[in-house]
């Protein structure tokens, strides 16, 4: 064979080597791709929850300024059920939560949320219910026994606090009403402060506001509480719960129907109550049973 024979397979061998190195390489690079890809699909889906932080014990920031609350804690057991999302908690106002949720800002809010149509038409409501509100008529002291029920305030001609149309104890006054003689007169309002309500009804202007528990505790017996001045003066009565739900993005349909799956494991395994215990000091599952009366 002649050298310039040589030189010339020489070449051809070493472009061949150049080529096969670029190809294995390159193969290489794209299974690291497919491996890195694939890697990434199997990280769980960040979900924002957005939580009220000043409803104290349903919703808060702890010591630690992390959140806390009932329904913080029960998301969080719903999360250890859902590996395919991880819950990151935001503190906010309660303003925030609704419009952020509204606006995609958060994927799911909770503030201690009842159901009513009309916020059903802005937010997606999941099937099954995170709590429930121990629920009551805020009342003189002296004049419990008279307006310290639904019929009682009814048949005695009470006075109800105006409730905003959009919340859910109104609800239940509109369906006292519908089957009940006398009924209550049913004033509707925009959202006040609730230390105004809670005077309103001691000074006699009102002789019922509809709360829930742990309102009345926060602001009336508690000792720094903005009206612990009326503490013995004003006293709550329970009656019954009301069930209360996150609210998701509308576009939540998957994480909805995960989360409905999940509640309802927490819920059947004793875990709610349990939490409900810890942070109402009483197991609110229980009034479920007891009708508004």
């Amino acid at each position: 064979m002649r050298k310039l024979d040589k030189i010339i397979i020489g070449v051809i061998a070493a472009v061949v080597i150049v080529f096969a190195g670029v190809y294995f390489l390159g193969n290489q690079g794209s299974d690291k791709t497919k491996s890195s890809s694939k890697a990434s699909s199997d990280q769980p889906k960040v979900i924002k929850v957005a939580y009220a932080t000043t409803n104290f014990p349903i919703t808060y920031q702890n010591d630690k300024k992390q959140g806390d609350g009932y329904d913080v804690q029960i998301l969080r057991e719903v999360d250890k059920l859902l590996p395919q999302y991880k819950f990151e908690y935001v503190g906010t106002s309660d303003d925030d939560v609704l419009i952020g949720v509204k606006s995609g800002k958060y994927q799911v809010g909770v503030k201690n949320v009842f159901y009513t149509a009309d916020r059903a038409k802005t937010y997606l409501y999941p099937k099954n219910y995170l709590g429930v509100s121990d629920s009551g008529f805020v009342v003189r002291t002296k004049d419990k026994d008279k307006f310290g029920g639904l019929a009682k305030l009814a048949n005695n001609k009470g006075k109800l606090v105006p409730i905003a149309p959009q919340n859910g104890q109104y609800a239940v006054i509109a369906d006292y009403n519908k089957n009940h003689n006398p009924k209550i007169d049913l004033g509707s309002a925009d959202t006040f402060v609730v230390s105004d309500a809670l005077k309103w009804v001691n000074e006699g202007r009102y002789d019922a506001y509809f709360a829930i528990r742990p309102m009345f505790e926060a602001n009336v017996e508690k000792k720094n509480g903005a009206n612990a001045d009326l503490k013995g003066k004003l006293t709550y009565v329970t009656l019954g719960g009301i069930k209360t739900y996150p609210l998701f993005n509308k576009d939540q349909k998957e994480l909805a129907a995960a989360y409905d799956k999940a509640i309802k494991k927490v819920i059947d395994s004793g875990k709610a109550a349990q939490l409900s215990e810890k942070y109402f000091g009483q197991d609110n599952f229980k009034l479920l049973n007891k009708p508004f009366e």
